[in-house]
């Protein structure tokens, strides 16, 4: 009887250990970045310019193609059946709210947490199994400074700065939405602007640095776990986006929560 509570405590104590380890790894990877040198230095930036160029340049398609597939689709149904209600000016506040505030943070972690998350837990799995963190450990080099320190970086910059590009998109995308309608451009803009405020605009960056700090670290951390074996890289990927989506999602609740 006494069976299944014993199970859920020893997985709730599984679970709590893993995050301390988790917090305890952000710790240690932030702190390496005071012993890093200045060719050190060199080569993390290396590093950090092609994950930058993997994470946010070659997404740039994906992420336009989302945010004006999405934007036209919301603003088209808001003018039309707005419009029957005489109240398009709560189009801007739908814009605003739903689309730059939650949706656009939202999907473009989630997108970049499916596509480059997979790719550094799968790299940093195949590293340690093949030895090569080892090698780095063995030459006196941190593998925070070469493996965790560019990535965390890159992913942080690369989150905030397709969050702008999501935002932008979608507010014109939703013109041409609006325009097809029967709306017109000032018209558009003014509703728009309106809603808009700076506000808003640093919640979508600060969002950006969390989501970008969960996407860089989370991999990492899954990647690096593994041990010897092979068959430990798929499921250190598969783990690694499950729990950096599972953080996104409960990042963006406490967004909603604190505002």
């Amino acid at each position: 009887m006494l069976a299944p509570i014993a199970g859920l405590g020893l997985e709730v104590t599984r679970r709590v250990s893993e995050l301390g380890a988790l917090a305890r790894f952000v710790w240690e990877a932030l702190a390496s970045a005071r012993s890093l040198t200045r060719a050190g230095r060199r080569v993390a930036f290396r590093v950090f310019a092609n994950q930058l160029w993997f994470t946010a340049l070659q997404a740039v398609p994906l992420i336009i193609a989302l945010s004006g597939i999405l934007s036209f689709l919301v603003i088209s149904q808001a003018v039309r059946e707005l419009g029957r209600l005489g109240a398009t000016e709560l189009i801007g506040t739908l814009m605003v709210v739903a689309i730059v505030r939650e949706l656009g943070p939202l999907l473009t972690a989630l997108s970049v947490a499916g596509r480059s998350g997979t790719a550094i837990a799968a790299e940093l799995a195949t590293n340690r199994v093949m030895g090569e963190v080892d090698a780095l450990e063995g030459m006196g080099i941190d593998p925070q400074h070469y493996l965790v320190l560019p990535r965390l970086g890159a992913a942080i910059v690369s989150v905030s700065s397709l969050i702008v590009l999501f935002d932008l998109v979608a507010i014109f995308s939703g013109l041409v939405a609006a325009v097809a309608n029967g709306m017109s451009t000032a018209r558009y803009f003014d509703i728009v602007l309106r809603s808009l405020s700076f506000g808003d605009a640093g919640l979508s960056a600060l969002k950006g640095l969390v989501f970008g700090a969960i996407i860089g670290t989370v991999p990492c951390f899954h990647g690096l776990r593994v041990r010897r074996a092979a068959t430990e890289v798929p499921i250190a990927s598969s783990r690694a986006v499950v729990v950096s989506i599972l953080f996104i999602f409960l990042g963006s609740a406490a967004f909603v929560a604190v505002r």
